[in-house]
């Protein structure tokens, strides 16, 4: 007789499952987490999809942990200030350090001299001798302590964030790679055990780092492969309003009792900002840039003396590279973007540079020694970011076509030909079946790359008719040429956009790479329109087999297809993308609005020409 029952339900991750072992079913599992394969720890959907029975015991167990929470004295971020006045007798505010500002491991500033000359204890200096703010966090306070526990008590369900905590390390994580699953599920799983009670102000910093990992993850829900908007029961909605709440109580809590900061602060600042970024708040996330930077100088990850003097293990120490490594991108982006003076100096420096390989199990699949790591992109992004960062000082405003040009050939022949086999322009795919990511990533540092060489050549579109017209005849050529080579860049960006899109699965997506990349191009593209002489003919002597063959020069090979048409169909097609995502994207709605209204003008630009040309 067939068996009419329902089928059981997988509750153990996978690996587990496979293996037939009973595992704890927390993330990551205790039988992963031995295994050394914390970030290989995966559920199946079916477990976070609950049925509404499920859901219903949910919600009463979410009933009465909020009525017991509000008998409970929570402070909010606004409430915290009984605890902001100075704390008396305090070594920390009367440390010479403290008191001149002073960075503690420099070599060359005053205290350092202090040290050279009169060989001074830290005791001398206003510390306890057994202070070090590198490898001991300072304790919570008593009333800190029951304060940080009545926020720790409205955490959302540990399942809730375990789901989250999983989706990011898969389908995430890969756009920033801010932090290295292995080593961040390490302390995650280590934080679970210490909840009850939180002793120093780095475990409350690392419990913030959760929440803000949390939230931004739920930006990007629904998706393909999770289509609901709750997690067992809970909207999303609600999931993320919770989290950003308590962790801004917590970061009101952690900023008072240690001014300094840790590396888990730094984290959650960066992506405080980059939930605000999605949000379309792009001046907020430049905002809190800079208060991750600042934080970041204070505890030395700018400085490789301060790495290198200090009890860090060797992942550690990567770590805060690799951190380091990630502020550089974003600050010579958005200084870029918004046309800002850069918090960070142009050159990342030697002893900052990431330096280890850490292979880890991507989908049960342990990477091999040649194969590309997941960090590549970025570490190629910051090369990318150092090599433009030695001519942001002669960007001025007058637009110097030579050198431009020359900025190009060395880009070509620094960057471009240097570049792995896996990220080239021209890319080996040998490793994409197996490291799922890879082409997302190659995707992402492509339209990097001609996203900074649209930037390279864009301030010639900032030329007056007047200045046009006293240009010497072999500077018109030199123009023309430009001209092509900026819309060949813009080109390429909006066709590695559409490639990321479908490679997304064509969605909406609060993504704002996306939307960024999309419109800045496309309002070039109609920029280079409006002008009624492009796109000009085009004499370059190569014949032009020569030139598509010719994969060192991207540019070049793309300039004798550059036609009015194929610009305009480029910029509908962005048009497009950006409407799609307006749905759930201010950010592109704004940037459609703004795009329609130009094409408008365009449209209008070419009947007034093409009434004068038939005056003629």
């Amino acid at each position: 007789m067939q068996n009419t029952g329902k089928k059981r339900l997988v509750s153990t991750c996978i690996p587990c499952y496979t293996r037939k072992q009973r595992c704890n079913r927390e993330y990551p599992c205790n039988h992963c987490a031995r295994r050394r394969r914390p970030e290989g720890c995966v559920y199946s959907a079916q477990v976070n999809q609950t049925t509404s029975q499920q859901e219903t015991g949910k919600e009463k167990t979410h009933t009465d942990k909020d009525r017991r929470n509000t008998s409970l004295s929570l402070g909010s971020a606004s409430e915290w200030t009984q605890y902001t006045s100075p704390l008396p007798n305090s070594s920390s505010t009367s440390s010479l350090p403290k008191l001149f500002g002073y960075f503690e491991d420099s070599d060359s500033n005053t205290l350092a001299l202090l040290r050279k000359v009169s060989s001074f204890r830290k005791k001398d200096l206003g510390f306890d001798e057994d202070e070090s703010h590198h490898t001991n966090s300072p304790v919570l306070l008593v009333d800190a302590s029951d304060e940080v526990q009545r926020n720790i008590e409205r955490f959302p369900d540990r399942p809730i964030l375990d789901f989250l905590v999983q989706y990011f390390v898969a389908e995430v994580n890969w756009m920033d790679q801010l932090v290295h699953p292995p080593w961040f599920l390490v302390h995650y799983q280590q934080w679970w055990t210490k909840i009850d009670r939180l002793h120093r102000v780095i475990d409350v910093d690392f419990a913030v780092l959760i929440l803000r990992i949390c939230s931004y993850a739920s930006q990007f829900l629904p998706s393909p492969s999770y289509t609901l908007d709750k997690i067992r029961g809970v909207l999303l909605a609600d999931v993320c309003s919770t989290c950003d709440e308590i962790a801004d109580n917590l970061t009101a809590i952690c900023s008072h009792l240690d001014d300094r900061g840790s590396l888990f602060r730094v984290q959650h600042l960066a992506f405080l900002g980059l939930r605000r970024q999605n949000e379309g708040r792009t001046s907020a996330f430049w905002e809190a840039l800079s208060r991750a930077i600042q934080v970041a100088q204070n505890i030395g990850i700018h400085s490789n003396r301060s790495t290198s003097n200090h009890c860090f293990d060797e992942l550690e120490k990567e770590m805060r590279r690799r951190t380091f490594c990630s502020l550089y991108v974003w600050d010579t982006h958005l200084s870029r973007k918004l046309d800002r003076i850069r918090f960070l100096p142009n050159s990342i420096g030697h002893g900052n540079w990431p330096q280890m390989r850490l292979v880890y199990c991507t989908n049960g699949v342990e990477t091999e020694a040649d194969a590309p790591e997941e960090f590549t992109e970025r570490l190629l992004q910051a090369r990318l970011s150092d090599f433009w960062g030695r001519f942001s000082s002669t960007q001025g405003d007058e637009y110097d076509m030579t050198a431009a040009e020359e900025r190009y050939e060395k880009f070509r022949k620094e960057f471009l030909m240097t570049l792995p086999t896996a990220f080239a322009l021209q890319p080996n795919k040998e490793w994409d079946n197996r490291l799922a990511k890879l082409p997302l990533q190659r995707q992402l540092l492509h339209i990097a790359i001609f996203d900074s060489l649209c930037w390279n050549f864009r301030q010639l579109l900032f030329h007056s008719p007047n200045d046009i017209l006293n240009l010497p005849a072999y500077k018109l050529v030199l123009l023309a040429s430009q001209k092509r080579s900026l819309a060949v860049a813009a080109l390429h960006v909006l066709d590695g956009v559409s490639a990321l899109h479908a490679m997304l699965g064509g969605c909406h997506t609060r993504f704002v790479g996306l939307v960024f990349s999309t419109f800045e191009a496309a309002v070039l593209l109609v920029s280079l329109c409006l002008d009624p002489s492009f796109p000009g003919d085009y004499h370059d002597g190569p014949s032009m087999a020569t030139i598509k063959t010719h994969k060192a020069d991207p540019l070049r090979a793309g300039m004798a297809d550059v036609t009015r048409d194929t610009c305009l169909q480029a910029v509908q097609d962005a048009l497009s993308r950006l409407s799609m995502l307006a749905e759930v994207s201010n950010i592109a709605e704004a940037g459609t609005q703004t795009l329609t209204r130009l094409l408008g003008k365009m449209t209008i630009s070419n009947f007034i020409l093409s009434r004068r040309m038939q005056a003629r």
